[in-house]
Parts: structure tokens; sequence; C-alpha cells
């Protein structure tokens, strides 16, 4: 096995995946997010809370009201921020992640709307979502088919994708781009 190889395995998946995905299901989400009436909050746990946080920094650099919530500091008193105007759009392959369950469990009663972003159509998550969207990551790169890669792959070029979409049905600007990114060499692009 080569590097190479392994790249083909992520590329793979990512196909599989948009080959397998309810496009109609797609678009819910994406206009879903666009007509947010109040914040929009990412979550997941692990490396899967790493593409949670990722998709909310990508989302809120183009102009939506996007945060990063933990599952786990939320349910000691973090919930408060949550009410039924947001959107919690939870990543989780399995969808039964036993800390993003109790989560999901404990912010139901704020009627805000939950999508499910998972790889598993008989999964708890669905027992508390508006939506959910299975993104087919069956399996992963390595040689295991355990370690988590193509499916955070699969979940992230999914949402930095969203993002793009609703960038450009906003019409997002260069100038309104570099005005929420005022750091690093983006912040001195010369306008």
């Amino acid at each position: 096995m080569t590097v190479f190889h392994f790249v083909q395995r992520h590329i793979d998946a990512i196909k599989h995946s948009m080959r397998n995905v309810e496009s109609e299901k797609i678009y819910c989400l994406l206009y879903l997010l666009l007509e947010a009436k109040g914040k929009i909050f990412f979550t997941g746990v692990g490396k899967n809370g790493h593409v949670a946080a990722k998709a909310a920094s990508t989302f809120s650099s183009i102009g939506l009201p996007c945060f990063y919530i933990n599952p786990v500091d939320s349910v000691h008193g973090d919930m408060g921020v949550i009410n039924e105007d947001d959107i919690i759009v939870a990543i989780s392959k399995s969808g039964n992640t036993e800390e993003l369950i109790h989560f999901l469990h404990h912010v139901k009663h704020k009627n805000c709307k939950i999508v499910s972003l998972h790889s598993n159509p008989n999964n708890n998550s669905l027992d508390y979502c508006y939506l959910d969207i299975d993104l087919h990551a069956d399996e992963e790169a390595d040689n295991l088919n355990i370690v988590p890669t193509s499916s955070i792959a699969v979940f992230t070029v999914f949402l930095q994708s969203i993002a793009c979409e609703i960038a450009d049905i906003n019409g997002l600007t260069l100038e309104e781009f570099v005005s929420n990114h005022p750091g690093g060499s983006i912040g001195q692009i010369k306008l």
C-alpha cells in the first residue's frame, strides 16, 4: 500500500457518499440553514467534534450565525444559549455516540430543529431529529477499517460544499468575506 492508495480510498468514499445520499435531503438542509431565524450550532464528539468546529468556523466566516457547541459541556450548563429558533447539526458516523445522544435527549425540550448527519440508517439520533441525512460513509480508509478517516473526509467535504453553495446563493463578495476574516493572509488582501 502507498499513500496514494489511501488518498484514493478517501476520494472513493466521497464519491460513494455523493452517489448514494438523498439529494432532496441535501437541499432541505441547505434551505433550512439559509432561512435560519436563530443561531446554528454544529456539534459532535471526538473527531466529529473537530468536523463540527471546522464547519461552524467556515459558516460563520461566510456570514451565518454559527457556533460549535460541545455536547458534553452543554449538559453541564451551556444549553442556556439554545432556543426554539435555533438549529443543531449533530455529526456522528454511528448516530449512537452516547454523549451526543445524551445531549440530544436533553436539548429536545428546547423545540429547536435538530439535523443528524450520520452513516447508519438505524441509529438512535433519529429519535430526536427534524431531518436526518445518511452520508453513506460506509468504510474507513485504513487497513483496519476502523480509524475515522474516510468518514471524516466525507462529513468535512459535505459540510464545506454546503457552505460554498450558501455563499454562492447569498452572493458573498470578496469584501464581505475579508471583513469577516480580517486576520492572516486573507485579511491582507487588497480590495
